[in-house]
Formats: C-alpha cells, sequence, structure tokens
C-alpha cells in the first residue's frame, strides 16, 4: 500500500531512507577504505549523513492557509481538471491535498544552491537542480492522468537523477519520503562518471470521485517515469496547439505564456476556473470573467459553452465582487466575435439558469448595472478592490458590461436590448466623465484617481506602493478593451493615461524598482501578480504602449515564486533562498494564480495582435523599440472573427520592417501599429499611413509588405 489517502496507511519500500546502524556503517567503510565515499561534503552534510536521515524540504501551509516553502517559494503540478493541483516547491518536495495533507520529497536535498525550472521550459513537470556530496542532482516531479481498473487518477511520478563527475565511487540515497513507491531499484552507490536515476509514483488525485485508490501493484505496473513523461508532454503539447503560438525575441516571456496556459488548466477544478491550487482554490467572480476573456482571446474554446454556464453561477451567488457580475457580458463577446456561434449566445441570452437570478443570465447581469447606480448617476459604493468605497474602477467595468452587452444584443439581432445598452452606456459615461472632472479641478489633479470622489491621499492609494493607484488600468478593462468593441472612449479615463502613468512611477521612484506597480497592504508592497496586467490601458495610450511587456519582463526577472509561477502579491527580494536569481522572501494569495496569469498573458498577446469587433486586426500596438532591433517576432493560430485562425511574422533587418501574413484571409483591415513607427516612417509602399500614431493600414489582399524606417528603433 502506498500513502495518498487518508483511507491508506504506509508501508515500508525499497527506497525508504538509511537507519542509522547502516549509515554509521556505511560512512566508516567510506572513511577507511576509500569507496565508495562522501567526498565533496561539508562537515554539515558528513555528519548528516552519518547520524540520521535527513528531512525532505518542508512545503506546508503558512499564513492565510496558503502553501509555500521556508522560502515563500510555489508551484503547482498536476493534471487539467484535477480536483485539487499539487503544490509545487523547491527541492522536489510537494504537498498533496485531497484529505492526505502531507509533505512528500526526498532528504537528500540540503538547501545548496538550486536552480529551478519547467522541463523543457514550459512543462508542468518542475525540475531541482543541484550539487551535493560533490554529485550533480536534479529532481524532477510532474503529475500524469492514470486510468486505473477504468477509474482515472492523477498520480506524481518523480526521478532523482544523481550524476557521479568524480573518479570515485559515490554513496548517495535520495531519502525519499514514506508513501512515494519505488519504480526502479538502482544502487545508491553511483560509479564513477554514472548516473543513477531513482524512480518514484504516488496517487494524488481522484477527479472528485471516492472510488478506492489504486494498490502499490497497480500504480507500479501502470508504466514508468518515461513513459508518463511522453504522454504528459503530448497532452500539453496538444492542449497548448489549440491557442495562440507566439515567437518573440525574449524566450522566457514565451514559455511564460506556455507554462501560464498549463497552470490555469491544473488550477481548474472540472468547469471551475479555481484561481489557484492552494488558498484560492474557489472561483471568486472578477476572477473567473478574466480568466474566460484570456482562454478565449488565446483561442481556447474547449469546453467553452459548460464554462461560460459555470460563469454564470459564479457572478450570481458571489456577493464579495460586484464587478464579476457587471462584466458577465464581455466573455461572452469575445466568444460570439471569435466563434460566431449565434445559436448558443441566442439561447442563453435571457435564459436564467435552474437556481433563477443566482444562475443570472446575459440580460440580468446588464441590467443590474442600471439597478446598481447611485443617485448621482455613477456605480454605488463597493468592496472591488478590498476596501470599501466608490471606486473608479467600477463605473468603467460597467461601462464595459454595457458594451459588450451591446455588442451581443447587436449580434443576435436584438434592436431593443441594444438601444437600451447604448442609452445606459452613455448615461453612465457621462456621469462618469461629470464627476471625474469635478474631482480632478477640486483637488487639482494631474492624474486618474482610484476613487471616483477623492484624491488619492485620502484612501489605500495613500501609499504610492499600493498598486491600487492603477487599478483602472487593469480591472476597469475600458479604455482598451472598451475601444476594441466599438465603444465611445472619451474623457478623463483616457486622457489622463499617460500623466497616471508618469504620476505613479513618479512616486515609486527611489521606493521601487522601474516597471512595478507595487503590491498590497499590509506587508506585500514589493509587486503584483497583476504586475503585467496594470499595463492594459498603455496599449489605449500614446506613450506607454508597451507597459505590459515590459512589465511582465519585471516579473520574470525578480517576482518569481515558483518557475513562471506568481503570487498575488510579493515583498522583495531575499537573498536567502537558495533558489539561483532573483525571488521574493515571502507572498500573499496564491501561487501560480491564475487571474493574474490571465491578465499577464492577455496583455502580452494583444499587445502582439488583437481583433476589434468590426473585425480589424491590430499588429503590433504594444511591441518594444528593443524587440524591433533584435529580430524576429510571429503569431499563428490567432483566433479570428468567426473561426478564422490568422497568423503573421515580423522580420527585421537594418531598417526595414517585413510583415508577412499568414494563415485565414482576416475578412477586415490589416493595421500594423508598432510603437516605433510613430513618426519614423520613411515610405510604406502602401496607402494609409498615420505618421502619429505609427499606424500602417494594409491593402486588401496584401499578403506581403515592407515598412522602412528613419531611425532605428
Amino acid at each position: 500500500m502506498i500513502v495518498t489517502g487518508c483511507d491508506r496507511a504506509p508501508e515500508a519500500t525499497a527506497g525508504r531512507r538509511w537507519g542509522l546502524a547502516a549509515a554509521v556503517t556505511s560512512l566508516v567503510v567510506a572513511l577507511l577504505v576509500g569507496s565508495p565515499s562522501v567526498i565533496g561534503a561539508s562537515p554539515r552534510d558528513r555528519a548528516s549523513a552519518a547520524l540520521a536521515p535527513d528531512m525532505p524540504y518542508q512545503c506546508t501551509p503558512g499564513s492565510a492557509e496558503s502553501i509555500h516553502g521556508k522560502f515563500g517559494d510555489a508551484s503547482a503540478i498536476g493534471w487539467q481538471g484535477n480536483n485539487q493541483g499539487v503544490v509545487a516547491c523547491l527541492g522536489g518536495s510537494f504537498y498533496v491535498q485531497n484529505g492526505v495533507d502531507t509533505t512528500y520529497g526526498y532528504g537528500i536535498y540540503n538547501d545548496s544552491k538550486t536552480t529551478w525550472t519547467n522541463a523543457a521550459g514550459y512543462l508542468p513537470a518542475l525540475d531541482s537542480t543541484f550539487q551535493r556530496f560533490g554529485l550533480d542532482i536534479s529532481i524532477t516531479n510532474f503529475g500524469d492522468q492514470v486510468s486505473i481498473g477504468g477509474n482515472p487518477f492523477v498520480a506524481v511520478y518523480s526521478r532523482v537523477a544523481i550524476h557521479n563527475p568524480t573518479r570515485r565511487p559515490i554513496r548517495a540515497d535520495p531519502e525519499p519520503s514514506p508513501g512515494l513507491l519505488p519504480l526502479s531499484a538502482p544502487s545508491v552507490t553511483v560509479a564513477p562518471g554514472a548516473t543513477a536515476n531513482h524512480d518514484y509514483v504516488i496517487a494524488v488525485d481522484r477527479f472528485g470521485q471516492a472510488y478506492s485508490w489504486p494498490s502499490s501493484e497497480a500504480l507500479s505496473t501502470a508504466g514508468g517515469f518515461d513513459l508518463h513523461f511522453a504522454h504528459m508532454r503530448a497532452f500539453w503539447d496538444a492542449r497548448l496547439a489549440t491557442i495562440s503560438q507566439i515567437g518573440i525575441p525574449d524566450r522566457q516571456l514565451a514559455d511564460a505564456y506556455r507554462s501560464g496556459f498549463i497552470y490555469t488548466q491544473i488550477a481548474r477544478s472540472g468547469d471551475h476556473l479555481n484561481t489557484g491550487v492552494n488558498n484560492y482554490e474557489a472561483e471568486y467572480s472578477h476572477d473567473v470573467i478574466g480568466i474566460l476573456a484570456n482562454l478565449f482571446t488565446q483561442g481556447d474554446f474547449s469546453n467553452a459553452q459548460a464554462l461560460l454556464l459555470s460563469a454564470r453561477a459564479v457572478v450570481g451567488s458571489q456577493g464579495q465582487y460586484e464587478d464579476g457580475l457587471w462584466t458577465y457580458a464581455w466573455p461572452w463577446a469575445i466568444y460570439l466575435l471569435k466563434t460566431g456561434d449565434l445559436g448558443f449566445v441566442r439561447a442563453n441570452f435571457s435564459t436564467e439558469g435552474r437556481n433563477g437570478s443566482k444562475t443570472a443570465s446575459i440580460e440580468d447581469t446588464a441590467h443590474r448595472i442600471a439597478l446598481d447606480r447611485a443617485p448621482n448617476g455613477i456605480m454605488h459604493r463597493t468592496m472591488d478592490i478590498d476596501f470599501p468605497g466608490s471606486w473608479t474602477i467600477d463605473n468603467y467595468e460597467a461601462l464595459m458590461g454595457l458594451t459588450a452587452y451591446r455588442y451581443v444584443a447587436q449580434r443576435i439581432g436584438d434592436a431593443g436590448e441594444a438601444a437600451w445598452a447604448r442609452q445606459q452606456y452613455d448615461s453612465l459615461l457621462a456621469a462618469t466623465n461629470q464627476t471625474l472632472t469635478a474631482t480632478v479641478r477640486k483637488y487639482h489633479l494631474g492624474y486618474l484617481p482610484c476613487s471616483m470622489l477623492d484624491p488619492n491621499s485620502l484612501n489605500t492609494c495613500a501609499d504610492p506602493r499600493d498598486a491600487n493607484w492603477a487599478a483602472p488600468f487593469l480591472f476597469g478593462r475600458w479604455a482598451w478593451d472598451g475601444y476594441l468593441f466599438g465603444a465611445n472612449v472619451i474623457g478623463p479615463g483616457v486622457d489622463l493615461i499617460d500623466s497616471t502613468y508618469a504620476s505613479g512611477f513618479r512616486a515609486l521612484r527611489g521606493k521601487l524598482p522601474t516597471n512595478t506597480f507595487g503590491g498590497y497592504p499590509p506587508a506585500y508592497y514589493y509587486s503584483t501578480g497583476y504586475n503585467a496586467g496594470y499595463g492594459s490601458w498603455g496599449l489605449a495610450s500614446t506613450h506607454h504602449r508597451d507597459q505590459g511587456i515590459v512589465s511582465y519582463e519585471f516579473m520574470i526577472r525578480n517576482t518569481q515564486s515558483g518557475p513562471y509561477s506568481w503570487w498575488e502579491s510579493v515583498s522583495a527580494p531575499s537573498a536567502a533562498s537558495p533558489w539561483i536569481g532573483s525571488h521574493p522572501g515571502s507572498g500573499q494569495g496564491s501561487a501560480p494564480h491564475a487571474w493574474g496569469i490571465a491578465n499577464a498573458n492577455k496583455v502580452l498577446l494583444d499587445s502582439l495582435v488583437v481583433q476589434r469587433s468590426d473585425g480589424s486586426i491590430i499588429i503590433g500596438r504594444g511591441i518594444p523599440n528593443a524587440w524591433v532591433r533584435t529580430g524576429r517576432i510571429s503569431v499563428t493560430n490567432f483566433p479570428g472573427r468567426d473561426g478564422r485562425r490568422l497568423g503573421f511574422t515580423i522580420s527585421i533587418h537594418d531598417r526595414a520592417v517585413s510583415l508577412q501574413l499568414t494563415g485565414d484571409d482576416p475578412g477586415g483591415a490589416v493595421l500594423l501599429q508598432l510603437p516605433a513607427f510613430v513618426h519614423n516612417l520613411r515610405h510604406s509602399g502602401v496607402a494609409g499611413v498615420d505618421e502619429s500614431t505609427g499606424t500602417v493600414t494594409i491593402p486588401p489582399n496584401t499578403p506581403h509588405v515592407i515598412v522602412n524606417l528613419v531611425h532605428h528603433a
């Protein structure tokens, strides 16, 4: 028997850790005859090997029930739609939930300097590589779905690979936790130049079912590490093939994009789009909306109908965050734009689920916006940024919801509801603009305030490190995503984008590095998992169009708490962590954080290519100038209107920028719009050049153009 559930008991395995007598005897023999030896080890290592087995690196619940290692590290392994993903920590340790609530790992890991990465750069197979006893050691863990007795399970497969680069044999036991079932039995003495692969397995998930856990015999005969690694890789590569593929100069950013999609599927429990695999292992209304919007933007429509219908139960019954209810029409609008599935959308436009208003229709959520307006015409007070107030983001989210609702009503042919949505939009926009203009003038502000009624100095945004100063630029959606759906985008919300970015970053100067927006109270003010997403409205600006990408790059350089895994907010990097690089000392929320991932990957893809509701395609609007100096940028399999799949390649040679369109006919105008083009175009060879926005309009049936720059980007 193996320990992966509360109804099972541990048993001894061939790979269990050394006993005291065996350890002492082995060490004495090594020292007297020189083979095998524990060379290259510190006195502490020698004492540890001689006196007692080491404990695996601890990966356990901490404050607020989040699960992490002692250096604040946390990531995830598992399978798509598993009931509860597995929390992964440094050194090959992982924490199994599902009532087991136990850390498994390997005592051979000793907190020495470690590289921690995804296999192949993006797969949910996490590899910790380090040195001990003069040996090169890597511990790799991943989850795979297995079928045993006709029932599906998730099993975690582990490999402790021990390579001996020396000229003498060295004894090294992986020291696995009890309950890890060995799949191989190499000698614990590693010959010179040889590698010993110690493989293990443990069942960790039953997809929420109650059938019996598999026996040790059944698991051991279900295949080894290599077989299951190949199956795991083939599955995730096939899933990734359904979404937009990106090729960009920053390889780490491309890997983060791919791994983020996978982490989102592991956080998911069936049709429930949970935010995390630890602590936030639940659905939150605005999180679900953002996750869906990103999946559809990327082009993943697998089980889309069930996910949309499941989300209405979240937004209709989850009372903490009202903005998710107001924006429920938004993912429906993206789904309809990309798929053209009028039948499904029309069938659910005004139809509630079985629980009435708790499983709201699209129409219900839009009309709720009108009911939730305050007497002065703006949206009423909420807790939508975790503090009570008349928040600016709420008004822009409501405007976004009305914009999306109008689009959906128009597409399904409901002229009455489309007209109602337009009237409500115009009324709310007027009230929003009037109120904000009055607040800006009254307090002589040069920025968009987080509150409709007060300067930032009178609320949580008084601390410039509180990232809520930029909340409208992400959670508000309107200035960029409203524009994509044809909204009338006017007023302080768009006029003050650049000055708000400038003001916020100026206030952070000397307090935090460039391109972080800060974090959240009480003690995690360094950065957030939303850091890239805060650059979303930059795409609607003049001077901060690449903000989403450069802030995403900041996250990769400074705030990973696991391989491409970020907490909702984090403290400053700590030198104490053995993980090589710059990594936060602690974090809060959940890591990985699926909503943060969704925001980061959506702004990344939007910066490369995006489609408006009129069918037009915008290419390159947020591409950093530095990338224009470094070569090739491409996207394939991008979801266009009504089922089309599009692509492009931008190649740069000297000051010549070449665009090659691929895939289906876009069915609308194509706008090449790199920031490097602004007032820097020599001769495009095509009509439709706008120097002020750096836009080159590509004529129909023109798959290839070359744009020449006056100066290097």
